[in-house]
């Protein structure tokens, strides 16, 4: 069951071998996650793993029993997808009666999703990409913001970048930035964060340009209205400031809302913002090509890296 988690690094190896223990079923999966991987990115992973190691002291139990859950609920989302040709649900009153105001389900799920960062190939391109392409382009002493902060590795991994100044994040729910306090005091982040809890559609009006670098990651698919949080954060940024943006498509889970169906949607949206796009990934679901993954409408995650543009949007 095991033969391919030999050429694993440690704490990777580990993690992949208690999945394993309780869905075997699942190896020809993973031997596909982490075929081809480069090499930045399997180093980046092992750093990771060892990170949610230390966020769980060690014991996978709870990982494990989250991440079996999250790919139960995508195999039914996907199955939903493919017969309907769209997500579900449609309006964030939806999820949030249904998944968001289930504490039981919502603890399965975040602890699935931190599982994802390195079992999933298209999440640890992703982390490559933000933390080896877009933090190594912000400027000396920049000031950061995150929307959406999960559980704090990205910014646990801005924390650590020398020329970081200063962080700030907002999240709707106070419930969840207590999470993200208590994730970035675990790992030790070096710098303080300032954990708000504030709305893009709302704290973005008396912000105006007051940071070089903002991210949103895995929050475009959650909103109702995403074209107009990019605009309020083309408003958040200085002149020349970056966005990075990790939205996926055609990727059926129980609270996306927002649908979209290729990169080239995902690429336009971020320009209808205002901004001008510098780089972008595109990392499809393990076992499918770029193309095929077009072909098939499976699933994308999408990175982006752009600048701010002139003016207003």
């Amino acid at each position: 069951m095991l033969r391919f988690t030999a050429d694993l690094s440690p704490a990777t190896r580990s993690f992949v071998e208690d999945i394993l223990a309780a869905y075997p079923d699942h190896e020809g999966y993973l031997v596909k996650s982490f075929r081809d991987r480069s090499r930045s990115t399997s180093r980046l992973a092992e750093q990771t793993a060892g990170l949610i190691g230390r966020l769980h002291a060690g014991d996978h139990r709870r990982l494990v029993e989250g991440y079996l859950w999250i790919c139960r609920m995508v195999m039914e989302e996907e199955l939903h997808f493919r017969r309907e040709g769209s997500y579900r649900n449609s309006s964030f009153a939806e999820v949030n009666a249904s998944v968001y105001q289930n504490k039981a389900d919502m603890v399965l799920y975040m602890d699935g999703l931190l599982a994802t960062e390195v079992l999933w190939s298209q999440h640890a391109r992703c982390m490559d990409f933000y933390v080896n392409t877009f933090v190594p382009k912000l400027p000396t002493g920049f000031r950061h913001l995150e929307i959406g902060p999960g559980h704090g590795l990205l910014l646990y991994y801005t924390a650590i970048a020398a020329a970081c100044g200063s962080l700030e994040a907002w999240d709707i729910s106070p419930a969840s930035l207590e999470l993200t306090a208590e994730c970035l005091a675990r790992l030790g982040a070096p710098k303080a964060v300032e954990l708000r809890a504030g709305n893009v559609f709302e704290e973005a009006v008396d912000r105006a340009a007051e940071f070089d670098s903002v991210t949103l990651s895995e929050v475009v698919e959650h909103l109702e209205d995403p074209l107009r949080a990019l605009r309020n954060i083309h408003g958040l940024l200085a002149a020349d400031g970056l966005l990075y943006v990790n939205v996926p498509v055609n990727a059926p889970a129980v609270d996306h809302i927002f649908q979209l169906k290729s990169p080239s949607e995902a690429v336009a949206l971020v320009e209808a913002a205002g901004f001008t796009v510098d780089e972008t990934l595109c990392a499809p679901v393990a076992g499918y090509s770029l193309t095929r993954a077009l072909k098939a409408d499976a699933s994308i995650s999408v990175a982006i890296v752009a600048r701010r543009g002139p003016g207003r949007p």
